[in-house]
């Protein structure tokens, strides 16, 4: 069964085939794209016994081992990010390993049969994989960070396309911890300039105790780093936003700025712009209604309004 999704870089649309090879979405998916030599296997543990006798798995490779980290909200995922010259037999030992079995989920990042890629790609990649997550800050990752290698000018550009489809297509599964726009870090200049929002957001409470600035991102609300929260908690902070906002100070994305304030020490995306809102304000709001851009309109009413522009452009 062969499904078609498409995931927009930069500026350029890129189509991928998606190959649903049991039948199911959850199952064992082959990802290619026309004209790329490239091939992502992504599965879950439980279809490792019939995956790992594909030819895929006999070939060079990096692979992702992905699972939960122990309910966290601020790192939710913990990663194993490694390569072989043979996945198959790399792999089959982390079955049983007990260091790394944590892991429900992977991806497997190979190339079509005649295609090989060569060890130096295989290292290279699983650097800058490891380098990437780390940085965005959205997953603890259980492996050291390679000494880097050099490439030379026709492996560096294969590096790059190859990198490029990879990333896009983890994206499109879910992999939220490869995605720059989530980082819990400052970003280069040039790389805030592409993912720069349409709509910044803003959020205020009397005498300033919540000072908060956030933007609406693929996955939710993103509550900006250094925004100021309000340290009361009101009987009718909702119970949910109650769990997210205590487990944040536990983790120190939220700490005590004076005995008023508390401060968002890295971005933050929340599910929707309402928990968003109560965690900052410490009780129950309405942040569609209250998350309010420069000019004052609300996010309701961007949304309205771009609802209705798209409606005339029919």
């Amino acid at each position: 069964m062969n499904l078609v999704d498409m995931s927009r870089i930069g500026r350029v649309g890129e189509f991928y085939t998606v190959e649903l090879v049991d039948g199911a979405a959850g199952g064992l998916r082959r990802i290619t794209r026309r004209g790329w030599t490239g091939q992502v296997l992504a599965f879950p543990r439980l279809a490792y016994r019939d995956v790992r006798a594909r030819g895929e798995l006999a070939r060079p490779g990096v692979y992702v081992l992905v699972g939960p980290n122990g309910g966290s909200l601020a790192m939710p995922h913990r990663l194993y990010i490694g390569r072989s010259d043979a996945l198959q037999t790399c792999m089959s030992t982390y079955q049983t390993a007990e260091k790394k079995d944590f892991w429900s989920h992977t991806f497997v990042l190979t190339s079509a049969e005649g295609h090989p890629l060569s060890t130096t790609i295989t290292a290279v990649l699983e650097g800058e994989l490891i380098a990437l997550a780390r940085s965005i800050g959205r997953a603890v990752v259980n492996t050291n960070q390679p000494h880097p290698l050099a490439l030379d000018p026709q492996d560096a550009h294969f590096l790059d396309e190859y990198r490029k489809h990879a990333l896009a297509i983890m994206l499109l599964q879910g992999a939220t911890y490869f995605d720059e726009e989530l980082s819990a870090h400052p970003v280069p200049v040039e790389a805030a300039e592409a993912v720069r929002p349409r709509h910044i957001y803003h959020l205020k409470t009397k005498a300033n105790l919540t000072f908060a600035s956030g933007y609406e991102s693929p996955y939710g609300f993103t509550v900006r780093e250094g925004s100021f929260a309000r340290r009361a908690v009101a009987d009718s902070m909702p119970r949910a936003a109650r769990r997210i906002r205590e487990q944040l100070l536990e983790e120190k994305v939220l700490v005590i700025e004076d005995d008023k304030r508390l401060r968002l020490t890295q971005a933050y995306t929340f599910t929707h712009p309402s928990p968003a809102a109560s965690v900052m304000t410490g009780y129950s709001i309405n942040g569609v209604d209250r998350w309010k851009d420069d000019s004052g309109c609300s996010l309701a009413d961007v949304r309205r309004a771009e609802a209705q522009a798209a409606t005339e452009n029919l």
